[in-house]
């Protein structure tokens, strides 16, 4: 049992979560209703109300109508992870049900409110997307408190278990992949059905990007095997065979299913790009698992290590943001501001692409990498940086975009990492009061976190 320590400090934010819940709760369901009723365009003709309700029973679907629905999912999955995260510890079966039927109410109201727009058009297919939504993120919040109580009992290398800033980061790296934050590609026309447009893909010419445009690809893609290096030896401080196999299957698979679903959304290829980001991959895999137990060894202080891999993300985040490569817009154009990048995730449901739904997934990677390194350090007993600098860094990244030709800043971008860093915070501190309840209740002594 480890010696008893000097008692945490700082705001536990899983506590300050309950104690808002309902605050919180709300918070949300105003971003659902920024991004689903603004601009209306109120219209209560009793006939057009009644052709609306008609067509929103029976709908017609389009390829096109995929965007609406990842997007329809990845806001809602939000709601879930909330409405979780706001609950009393520890997460129940209970919270995902409540969290789904709270999630179908509002995507009825939402949707009964847009049958009264002349701009907006209510859809079945809405309702299931946003319900499904709803269930995803609180089972996926369940499933990963539970498995981090058990791995934060065994032990971890950062504070954390290992796979929360991995997954993190290879969250970042697929969405990255998938939809490249540096550059611009093709789309062919939205006509197309799937099997179409990645036929015409893989028939076309790739585009020959310069060598400063795959330097991000390489960052991100060598991070993310850092970050896997670091699962893979977490507790047990040598490389764990079945974890290796695990990570060595789902990050080159996604790799794979991003380059696939560039493809069938019409997307153009890009030479080399891919390869580079599988060499980036496996040198960063190889690097890390040569490395990281000279790491371990010359830097005992868990919450040192937790920094380090903390300092990582934010420089690659800084890189993602900020790096001149393959500008699209010249910088003589000028500062693009917009009422849409000013309001909460209505420039996200603004764009018609299917990027729009992965450029969230790389906020919110980032987001959370940082916010796990930032977790580990609170629950070893440094809460210095913490979710303020989370923040602070979030907006660092956008407003930096101000004086980056091509790019702007906008506070969905904010909002989405800064949330995704303090859900993080959250997760992690409602795990390790379990962890703590669980030894104080073996030894009957109340049981602190080391410190780093």
């Amino acid at each position: 049992m480890p010696a008893q320590q000097a008692p945490r400090v700082g705001i536990d934010l899983s506590i300050l979560a309950e104690r808002h819940a309902t605050a919180l709760r709300i918070a949300y369901f105003a971003c659902i209703a920024l991004a689903t009723l603004l601009g209306l365009g109120f219209d209560a003709t009793p006939s057009a109300v009644l052709q609306r309700l008609q067509r929103a029973l029976v709908p017609t679907l389009h390829f096109r109508d995929v965007v609406d629905g990842a997007r329809n999912v990845a806001l809602f999955f939000g709601w879930g992870a909330t409405y979780v995260l706001t609950a009393p510890a520890p997460t129940t079966r209970g919270n995902v049900v409540r969290a789904t039927l709270f999630g179908l109410l509002a995507s009825v109201t939402v949707e009964t409110a847009q049958l009264f727009s002349s701009h907006r058009q209510a859809s079945l297919v809405d309702v299931w997307t946003n319900t499904v939504g709803s269930l995803l993120g609180a089972l996926m919040l369940l499933i990963v408190e539970r498995r981090a109580v058990s791995a934060m009992r065994r032990g971890t290398m950062i504070g954390v278990p290992g796979w929360l800033p991995a997954g993190a980061m290879l969250l970042t790296a697929f969405g990255l992949a998938f939809a490249p934050s540096s550059r611009a590609a093709h789309a062919v026309s939205w006509s197309a059905s799937p099997l179409e447009r990645a036929r015409f893909v893989t028939e076309s010419s790739a585009a020959v990007l310069p060598w400063t445009s795959l330097v991000t690809d390489a960052a991100v893609w060598l991070t993310v095997g850092l970050a896997v290096a670091v699962a893979t030896g977490d507790a047990a401080g040598r490389i764990r065979q079945r974890q290796l196999l695990a990570w060595c299957v789902i990050a080159p698979g996604l790799l794979t299913i991003a380059h696939l679903g560039r493809a069938m959304v019409g997307l153009q290829r890009e030479a080399w790009a891919w390869q580079v980001q599988a060499a980036a991959l496996l040198c960063g895999l190889t690097l890390g698992l040569a490395l990281i137990p000279r790491w371990r060894a010359l830097v005992t202080a868990r919450s040192r290590r937790a920094l380090h891999l903390a300092a990582l993300a934010a420089v690659l985040g800084l890189l993602m943001s900020w790096w001149p490569a393959n500008w699209v817009v010249s910088s003589g154009r000028g500062l693009r501001l917009s009422v849409a990048q000013l309001v909460p995730m209505l420039s996200l449901f603004q764009r018609d692409d299917m990027s729009s739904v992965f450029l969230v997934l790389q906020k919110a990677g980032l987001g959370a990498a940082l916010g796990a390194c930032l977790a580990a350090r609170r629950r070893l007993g440094r809460p210095v940086p913490g979710i303020i600098a989370a923040v602070g860094f979030a907006a660092l990244l956008e407003v930096g975009q101000l004086v980056v030709p091509g790019r702007y800043p906008d506070v969905t971008d904010i909002l989405i990492t800064a949330a995704a860093a303090s859900l993080m915070l959250t997760l992690v501190e409602r795990s390790d009061r379990a962890v703590r309840r669980s030894h104080s209740g073996s030894s009957g002594l109340e049981w602190t976190s080391l410190s780093g």
